[in-house]
């Protein structure tokens, strides 16, 4: 989810440069305390796996965090290298003393509502495990509505050559990598006004073993395709462009706000710019017969659907919910 660099202002840098900037209450064993001998190994004398994290999850609930145990094992799961069901296999297992410090610090910042992605450095999307940080938003379930969509309309389309798709603000290239595996004739150009964000997508991209597949190309929308000849001739453009409005943006939650790419959640005053934009350019880039697809927000389907009705090239136009019945999809099939 990218957007034109006009977004960028006093409001996002001066969030980008303060975000870690409080996180300096750190989270420590209180060696003082009497109970935490209980939580100790009787022979290394070191905290146990279930004595740390019952410390985390302890403190993650004082600091008002949604999920404090499931978050405290994951963490812990990461830095040990294993699955949560393993923390229960061996509970009184010693942790030695830098993985101990390195969760603590974990845990101070998922106090502070670093998202547990960030981390990790780890998000699952789709069954695919996908490197995130700070630069590109963690991909959602809900997105992988449209990526099952893209599948599932590809999968009767009758191509003797390649089917051509075009990834509107590719982020950490979940989308674009997903289909590149699922779609065996797919040719993707993955699409980002961020070159930060391309470059965690070619990292996922090499990791997946897709790269020979994408393209990604840095600028706005699709004036960096000029280049590679595709008008008319592309059968799928998919887009989970940002669609927070700038006054819902103060009121996301903390993890969301204070953390995650402002770039690649607000879209103008009312959260529809980027969909404007796509679908003004669109008609020069679809194939006849091809799809457009878009992730929306929750109450923006019929208004974006009304947009790719007025301009009279889509004969055949959809949605789809999401898990809360939200019309989360917009499916458009241009005109023959």
């Amino acid at each position: 989810m990218k957007m034109p660099s006009e977004v960028f202002g006093a409001n996002a840098s001066q969030r980008d440069s303060e975000q870690h900037r409080n996180c300096r209450a750190a989270f420590s064993i209180p060696h003082d305390d009497p109970t935490i001998a209980s939580l100790k190994n009787e022979s290394s004398g070191k905290l146990t796996v279930s004595g740390l994290i019952r410390l985390a999850s302890r403190e993650l609930d004082a600091r008002k965090i949604d999920t404090p145990l499931l978050d405290a094992e994951v963490i812990l799961a990461h830095l040990l290298g294993c699955r949560r069901i393993d923390l229960y296999l061996h509970p009184d297992k010693p942790v030695e003393t830098d993985v101990s410090t390195a969760y603590q610090n974990a845990i101070r910042r998922r106090g502070h509502n670093v998202p547990v992605s960030y981390i990790t450095r780890h998000a699952e999307f789709m069954s695919l495990d996908f490197y995130v940080d700070e630069r590109v938003l963690i991909p959602r379930p809900e997105t992988e509505l449209l990526v099952e969509a893209v599948i599932e309309k590809s999968q009767n389309m009758s191509c003797k050559d390649e089917i051509i798709l075009v990834d509107i603000g590719a982020g950490s290239g979940a989308i674009a990598i997903t289909l590149a595996k699922k779609i065996d004739k797919a040719r993707i150009f993955a699409v980002d006004i961020s070159a930060d964000a391309l470059s965690v997508a070619r990292m996922n991209a090499g990791r997946h073993g897709v790269l020979h597949k994408i393209t990604f190309v840095c600028g706005d929308t699709f004036e960096p395709l000029t280049a590679y000849g595709l008008e008319s001739k592309v059968h799928f453009i998919v887009s989970n462009p940002p669609y927070v409005s700038s006054g819902e943006f103060r009121h996301l939650p903390k993890e969301v706000r204070d953390y995650e790419p402002y770039v690649a959640l607000v879209s103008g005053p009312d959260g529809l710019r980027m969909f404007k934009r796509i679908i003004t350019h669109v008609k020069a880039w679809l194939r006849p017969s091809g799809f457009l697809l878009f992730e929306v927000g929750e109450k923006q389907a019929q208004t974006v659907l009304q947009f790719l009705e007025d301009t009279g090239w889509f004969n055949k136009t959809a949605f789809i919910k999401d898990y809360q019945n939200i019309n989360r999809i917009v499916v458009a099939q241009r005109e023959k």
